[in-house]
Parts: C-alpha cells; structure tokens; sequence
C-alpha cells in the first residue's frame, strides 16, 4: 500500500529504469549471447523518455519527500533527466553490438548502462545531500565497471584509474557534506539555503561547501580536477567513451546546478570566486590542450573539458537568479546531440585503433564515405559555434547569462576560448576534406546510422527552438 502523500507520477522515471535494468541483467544471466537485453533496454529508456516529457509538460515545480528523503521535480531537472535518457539512448545505439565486436560475451552492458542512467537521473531530481550521494554511487559503481568492461589492459587500466580517482573525489565530497551537516543541522537543500543565507556563517559551513564544490568538480572536469578525464576516455572503448562523455557530464551539471540554486543561493565570497577561478582555468586548459593533442579521440576529450568551462558559466548565472539555469538545460542538449554524433562517426571511422584515429588518418573520409564526412563536419561545427548550428546558440545563451549576472571577464574569456576552439576542430575538418588514404575500412551498421541520423536531426532541430 502507498503511504498517504507519496505520488509515484514523479518518481515514474527511475522506478522504469530500474525495472529495464532488472529485466535486462536477467535476460543476460539465462541468454548471454541474446541480444533482447539491449532491446529491453531501449524500450525501457524510451518509456521513462515518455514518461519524462509527460512531467515536462506539466511545467510544475515542486520538492516532495519520500520516505524521508526529498525528490525535487521541476522542468529544468526533468529537462536535464530527458537528455541522460537521450544520452543513454544515443550511446546504447553506438554501442550495440558492442560484445560481438570485442569478442566478448558480458551481457551486462546494457544493464550497467541503463543504471548508471538511473543514478544521473537521481542527481537532477536530487532534494538533498543524501539522494544526490545515492545517485552518484549508482553512477559512479556502473561507470567503474564500464569503464573496464572489456578485458583489454587499457581498459582494465583507465577502469581502475578511474575508480581510483572517484573513489578519492567521492570521499571529498562526503566529508564537505558531514561538515554542512554539522553548520547546518540538515541534508536538505532548502533547509541548507536558509541556514547558509544568515549573517552568522561559520567557517565550518565555508569549509563544507569547499570540499562540495572540489568533489563536483571532479565529476564535471573541471580543471585541475579534469586529468582522469582524457586518459579515462582514451582507455576505455569508444561506446563507453562517449557513454562518459554525454550521461556523466549531464548529470554532474544536473546535480551541480540543484546545489548551486537550492543549497548556494546565499552562499557568496571564497566559494564564488572558487568556483568561477575553477571555470577560467577549465576554459584555458580544455581549448589549449585539445590544440596539442594527435588523436581525434584525445581532442574530444579535452573538448569534453572545455565545454564544462561554457557549462559553468551558466552555473554562476543560476546562481545569482538569472536564467542560467535554462541555458546549462539548453547546452547539455544541444551537446548531447552533436557529441554523440561526433563519437558515433569516430567509432565507425577509427574504432579503438589509436594508430587509425590519428588525426592525419582521417584524410579521405570525404571521398570514401561523404555522408558520415558532412556529418561529422556538422557536428564538429556545431562544437565549435559555429552559426546557426546548436552549439552556437548553447554557447552565446551560457555567455550572455553571464554577461548579465556581472561576470564579464569571464565571459570575455569564454568568447576567446571559442575562437582556439574553432582551431582543434577544424584540424579535424581539413583532414576530413583532403585527399588521402583512411586508416582502415569505414562501415555504419544500422544502428550506428541511426544514431548519426538522429543526432544530425537534433543538431539542426534545436538551432530553431528557443531556449527551455
């Protein structure tokens, strides 16, 4: 029986995910060749997709408690938890046949796949510190383990890297929970915001939402805490790769931005200007290093961490009560779907060859298969910001929100990291177009091709809609 109070309408969501990934982990176990585990897991992000924009439409705001703990449901978390499932969908069709092609029979893909969405889902509708901790931990856990699920010794290397470096990051984090704890009296944000907002905050609240920040720092990339970032992505196989890449990003900002507008909105001072030098050097240290690196896989890395530099502007404006907020849930969308596509081309260009992915490899693509070329130079323009594209209006949204919250340096800074980054791509570009040999044979099974297709759509679909 439902205790009085309690709406499973909100809750929809996670409990069809975790549900997809029950049915799907016990198709593997009795058939592991079968691939019903991946169709299972499809359908099952599809439904909660349903059931997300059911919510989205209601357009109402609220933070319920369910046995204790609060679940916030609004339209710009439920934006955020619909592109982890866009995510988790685009990369599942990347990675489909992803054990036959390793060689490998670990039908637990698909189940890891699907819960380590469920845990980024639980960061955006995150109410307090206790389910944002529990979210992280089911993400966290799947990650590790799809990090290093294909026993290569790169793999088991960038899995155990990871694991290493998050186990680390978590346990900061945890500690500048206990500390919030104990100068506040609560896990809940609303509570937090209050206590936080009085003139009489402790030096212990500061040290607490230090260590908070530092831990979510790590999840985003933001540098210097971004080093796992490109090593961890280079390691792992490239359907993982791109997993990483979409659905962990989009649910640290998720979570980060439940923090920073619930938690922080009083919060001012040593924490602000933290988190705003952490964005300056994200900028510098993601576009910079993507122009040094040989490897397009190694460049979308280092992408990877300059986009959560633009993403964070859009944090700092949240918080400060402009619409920040809407334009992190615009820029995760628009890059989910330019990205995804980005790593769909790369997959079937280079696939875990390092040699084959250099970028000097790519001269050809053009001639030998000019569809996936004029895919992958839309989505590489689109990363760039280049107008009308997608990603030219996720980055002027985030850069004029801060111009309007009053950080102008940073904005200014923004813009000219997005002249370097017009650079690194387009290295990518002119290989594409020049005449010369690939690196190996070029094939887009069906799937791959759907999610090219699917994210070309997107990336020129969302150029015309307004912001959420």
């Amino acid at each position: 029986m439902i205790p009085e109070g309690i709406s499973l309408q909100a809750v929809a969501v996670p409990v069809t995910l975790l549900i997809t990934a029950s049915l799907a982990l016990l198709v593997g176990v009795f058939n592991r060749a079968s691939r019903l585990g991946g169709s299972i897991a499809i359908l099952g992000l599809t439904v909660a997709a349903g059931f997300g924009v059911f919510d989205l439409l209601q357009r109402g705001s609220a933070t319920q408690n369910y046995f204790g703990l609060q679940w916030h449901a609004g339209p710009v978390a439920t934006a955020i938890a619909l592109t982890i499932l866009l995510g988790a969908l685009l990369s599942l069709l990347i990675g489909w046949n992803a054990a036959g092609a390793y060689g490998v029979e670990r039908p637990e893909y698909e189940t890891l796949v699907v819960l380590a969405t469920l845990g980024g889902v639980v960061m955006a509708h995150a109410g307090d510190f206790i389910v944002l901790l529990l979210g992280l931990e089911i993400l966290s856990l799947s990650v590790y383990a799809l990090a290093a699920w294909n026993p290569r010794a790169s793999e088991e290397e960038a899995g155990m890297k990871y694991f290493l470096l998050g186990a680390f990051a978590s346990a900061i984090l945890i500690y500048g929970m206990a500390l919030t704890y104990g100068a506040t009296g609560s896990f809940a944000f609303d509570t937090i915001g209050a206590s936080l907002g009085s003139e009489n905050v402790g030096l212990l609240a500061v040290a607490g939402s230090l260590l908070i920040l530092i831990g979510l720092a790590f999840k985003m990339s933001f540098a210097p805490f971004h080093q796992w970032a490109p090593d961890v992505y280079v390691g792992a196989s490239m359907p993982v790769t791109a997993f990483m890449s979409l659905v962990v990003k989009a649910a640290a900002f998720g979570a980060a931005l439940r923090v920073v507008t619930a938690a922080w909105p009083n919060v001012d001072g040593v924490v602000l200007q933290g988190l705003a030098v952490l964005i300056a050097a994200t900028l510098v240290v993601g576009n910079f290093g993507a122009l040094v690196q040989p490897t397009v896989k190694r460049i979308l890395a280092y992408s990877a961490v300059a986009h959560a530099g633009y993403l964070g502007l859009g944090l700092l404006a949240a918080h400060q009560g402009v619409v920040g907020a809407n334009a992190v849930a615009w820029y995760l969308l628009a890059y989910t779907a330019m990205t995804a596509g980005a790593f769909a081309v790369a997959y079937a260009v280079s696939g875990d060859d390092a040699a084959a992915d250099e970028v000097d490899r790519w001269r050809g693509l053009g001639a030998a298969k000019p569809g996936a070329a004029i895919a992958m130079t839309l989505f590489l323009a689109s990363l760039a910001g280049i107008p009308p594209l997608a990603g030219f209006f996720g980055k002027f949204l985030v850069i004029q929100a801060a111009f309007d919250a009053g950080w102008v340096w940073l904005a200014v800074l923004a813009l000219v990291s997005a002249v370097v980054a017009v650079l690194y791509y387009g290295r990518i570009v002119i290989a594409i177009w020049r005449d010369g040999r690939l690196g190996r044979d070029v094939t887009l099974p069906a799937r791959l091709r759907l999610a090219v297709v699917v994210s070309v759509v997107l990336v020129v679909a969302f150029a015309g809609l307004p912001a959420l």
